[in-house]
């Protein structure tokens, strides 16, 4: 089978290839959400700002998704009032940079259109509506919506694209009106109180163009209060796979990993799956061992990601299949990259992203959860503010740069965030990916937990999102230059989730000018 490489230096350092099997992107049969559940009950959003992050209260990956109680933010700009957004409606005005061509409605392909205005003052210098980049046009016999006919990556970021001030988020983030940054600020107060009858946001904070339009918290919950990732912590061991690799400490992520646990798994023994698995696999959720892992509302049986010594319980599994044959959702898949990342470096994954990517970035008081046996869980169990969390995405955003330091290298940001088949990528190397796909309505009759969607959604493809149950989105937009971290306590039920995080997202694209 033909393998995708592409190879870099990164600081001097020795070429790290990073390898793109076509078979990890299979979607049959695949699952889709977060890790560890728990429900939440609604309460009313209050309007906030500024403040910086500190720590606060966190719990284990296991935890419900309601942090305790805190004050709320301090002064600064609020935002101004709003009545609830809705899924559905024309889009009058707001093209994203790079987002979307002249003619093109919110909601799904099949959606009601309605007229654009051209860019205004403030947008980057790539804004605009750009023909199609060679990509299909229609998918499963449907026509692929406005939006996800945008370019490629990569996209003019940042302030300077904007014609704002430079300056990095290192020290803290520097807020902006809405109007200089593109939006309309009536329409983002409205996306922002976005709601569904499952849902309960606890956090809200909008960055385009490297400066804060929108910063809000409810329920007690604040500025400084650190909210459990669950599986959001995934996307963050992504990072640090890329970093490892291009320090030479991981030579590929073509790996095998049970070079990582040699008591638990022999690499000499052919007979055994376990030998073959990648950590390519692993990050791809495509090892072949034995798994259970639903996450939806109606979900029967046990859930495998219940277990306070996952990493040992996923050693101890059997494989029913080989390995890179099919994705199921697994959060004992990235479990396995706690020991690899460990053994590759000589520190733990949280000492590790301390070193190479918090301290850096001006985070240093995130947490990581540790299993019994001191090895951080690469899985879930970050605690992190809003803001915290938002300085990560900005990161991505900025393809691994952060204030002249290449801290991630580029291509692997793209290998791993973007889709290469605009059709069906919808999950790889522990990011959420290609947004019209990945959101996409599920036919009700869908025997996994992702099926081909029903419809494709009207938004930017090379968006992408970590998510952690309950709610917890990460969402990058690099051609609209957006990164919105949105912290909650929602029900339990994945449908849930996609469908606030649709609706959502379609009202905020249809609040840029």
């Amino acid at each position: 089978m033909p393998i995708l490489a592409r190879s870099l230096f990164v600081g001097g350092l020795a070429a790290a290839t990073y390898s793109l099997s076509p078979a990890l992107l299979l979607t049959a049969g695949c699952a889709k959400s977060p890790d560890a559940a728990a429900g939440g009950q609604s309460v009313g959003m209050q309007a906030t700002a500024g403040a910086t992050s500190s720590s606060g209260s966190g719990g284990s990956a296991a935890k419900s998704g309601s942090p305790a109680a805190g004050a709320s933010a301090t002064a600064g700009r609020s935002a101004t009032a709003g009545a609830t957004s809705s899924a559905a409606g024309a889009s009058t005005a707001g093209t994203a940079a790079g987002a979307a061509p002249a003619a093109g409605a919110s909601g799904t392909a099949s959606g009601t259109s309605g007229a654009r205005s051209a860019s205004t003052a403030g947008t980057p210098a790539n804004a605009g509506m750009p023909a199609p980049m060679g990509g299909p046009q229609m998918c499963n016999g449907k026509p692929l919506p406005p939006r996800a006919l945008g370019a490629d990556p990569p996209f003019d970021v940042g302030p300077k694209a904007a014609g704002l001030p430079e300056y990095w988020p290192t020290d803290d983030w520097r807020m902006e009106t809405p109007d200089k940054l593109g939006f309309d600020a009536a329409k983002l107060t409205a996306a922002a109180e976005f709601s569904t009858s499952h849902s309960n946001t606890q956090a809200m904070f909008i960055v385009r163009h490297g400066y804060v339009a929108l910063e809000k918290y409810s329920g007690g919950f604040s500025a400084t209060q650190q909210h459990e990732s669950y599986s959001m912590a995934k996307s963050f061991s992504s990072g640090l796979v890329g970093i490892a690799t291009a320090e030479g400490k991981i030579k590929s992520i073509d790996d095998k990993i049970c070079a990582s646990y040699p008591m638990q798994w022999d690499c000499s023994d052919t007979t055994d799956p376990r030998s073959r698995i990648t950590i390519s696999h692993a990050m791809n959720l495509m090892t072949g061992l034995r798994w259970s892992e639903d996450w939806r509302s109606t979900a029967t049986g046990a859930n495998d990601a219940y277990n306070l010594n996952l990493l040992d319980a996923v050693l101890a599994r059997e494989a029913v299949e080989e390995p890179g044959m099919r994705k199921r959702y697994s959060t004992g898949d990235p479990s396995l990259l706690s020991g690899v990342l460990q053994g590759a470096t000589g520190m733990t994954a949280l000492a590790y992203a301390k070193a190479k990517i918090f301290d850096v970035i001006g985070i240093p008081g995130v947490r990581w959860n540790a299993d019994t046996k001191g090895r951080t869980t690469t899985y879930a169990g970050l605690q992190a503010t809003a803001r915290e969390y938002a300085k990560y995405g900005y990161l991505y955003l900025q393809r691994g740069l952060w204030d002249g330091k290449q801290v991630i290298p580029s291509e692997y940001i793209d290998l791993t965030t973007q889709a290469k088949d605009r059709c069906e990528g919808w999950n790889q190397y522990l990011w959420h990916i290609n947004l019209p796909v990945r959101l996409g309505p599920q036919d009700a009759k869908c025997d996994g937990i992702f099926c081909t969607p029903t419809d494709y959604v009207n938004l930017p493809h090379d968006g992408y999102f970590a998510e952690g149950v309950n709610g917890q989105f990460v969402f990058i937009i690099p051609s609209a230059d957006l990164v919105i971290v949105r912290l909650a306590a929602d029900d339990a039920g994945s449908e849930f989730w996609d469908e606030y995080a649709r609706g959502f997202l379609l009202a905020i694209m249809d609040s840029l000018r």
